[in-house]
């Protein structure tokens, strides 16, 4: 039971604290965590970012009209053409 509990002690004196800073479409981020070395801190701060980060929507942006017309509508002028006739 000592062991263990010297060895608890041992770990928790180990952990520092860690400030992260990241940066996202030029808006920067800190997160701050505690871990026992640089890479457990940056797991944490995937972690954080994998179950902090939700979805608010999802929009599509029309894309500008091309000039001329595409080949994917000359095809259906071409199949409309044809079935008037």
């Amino acid at each position: 039971m000592l062991k263990r509990k010297f060895y608890s002690i041992y770990l928790n004196q180990c952990t520092m604290k860690y400030l992260i800073k990241i940066e996202i479409n030029d808006v920067e981020f800190q997160i701050h965590t505690e871990a026992s070395n640089e890479r457990e801190a940056r797991e944490n701060v995937w972690e954080i970012i994998r179950t902090k980060t939700t979805m608010k929507s999802i929009e599509t942006i029309a894309s500008p009209k091309s000039e001329g017309n595409s080949l994917g509508k000359k095809l259906a002028e071409g199949i409309r053409s044809a079935l008037m006739l």
